[in-house]
């Protein structure tokens, strides 16, 4: 696919398919070091029975780094999010056998963002519907999903039309959108199924909720790695004031339900 392509794909489905982007030799040398790695933070809430979720774990990986950072997936991803990226968030699952099913829901209800993230998924292993495989709904992206809370999962309240069931080898990639509704099946098998996801952001768009430093993933089109204290995004008044507005809003809520309760 050229560029124009891959832009209208994703701006019709809200997410595009790589097959064998990657080799499955590249895919065992990751899993591995996604194993040996260690989390930035010590808790991953969503982790339930043989479904085990491994989450900022680039941190303080240099290897892992490397891979998120290779001129192949910025090659990619630019075409998408534009020339300037940084690398929010990232998470390996394991679903192991007899795990359930993942809920339909859109990362935005999880992120708490206003901008798009972008979900860079990487089948580790092999991925279908009898192991835990990912299912998608196309056009999903375009507005915001109606959600409820299910323990710490946001889950969409409604049921999809048209669902899509990812088939992945070792070294399938599949970017889709933050707001894109995703699931994922039970694993009926006796092996596990990994994936690993990356979530990257244009350096315009800012987190309040990731510390830094932040994480540079590319700057003009080229991979540049780097580790900085802030960015474009972050020292922009907008992009803050995105947050702030919501923030005061919520803060003058509670402060009239306690002056209510006062009298």
């Amino acid at each position: 696919m050229n560029e124009k392509e891959i832009k209208t794909a994703f701006a019709t489905d809200g997410f595009l398919l790589c097959k064998g982007l990657f080799s499955q030799e590249e895919m065992q040398i990751l899993l591995q070091d996604i194993k040996d790695s260690q989390r930035r933070y010590e808790q991953d809430e969503l982790t339930k029975g043989s479904m085990v979720f491994k989450s900022s774990i680039f941190f303080h990986s240099p290897k892992i780094q490397h891979f998120i950072t290779q001129q192949k997936i910025i090659d990619l991803l630019k075409i998408l999010i534009g020339p300037d990226i940084w690398v929010r968030w990232d998470q390996a699952v394991a679903k192991g056998p007899n795990s359930d099913t993942f809920p339909w829901h859109q990362d935005n209800n999880y992120s708490k963002l206003k901008d798009t993230h972008y979900q860079f998924w990487v089948a580790l292993t092999e991925s279908n519907g009898d192991n835990g495989g990912l299912l998608l709904q196309p056009g999903s992206h375009l507005q915001s999903q109606p959600y409820r809370y299910e323990g710490y999962e946001v889950v969409y309240d409604g049921i999809p039309q048209n669902p899509i069931l990812i088939t992945a080898e070792p070294g399938d990639v599949v970017i889709f959108s933050s707001f894109t509704l995703h699931s994922t099946t039970p694993n009926i098998t006796q092996d596990t199924r990994w994936a690993y996801v990356i979530e990257y952001m244009s350096l315009d768009h800012y987190d309040p909720y990731i510390e830094p430093p932040y994480f540079v993933a590319a700057r003009n089109g080229k991979s540049s790695p780097e580790f900085v204290r802030s960015y474009r995004g972050s020292n922009n008044p907008m992009s803050r004031l995105k947050y702030y507005i919501p923030y005061l809003k919520r803060s003058q809520k509670i402060l009239n339900k306690l002056a209510n309760y006062k009298n």
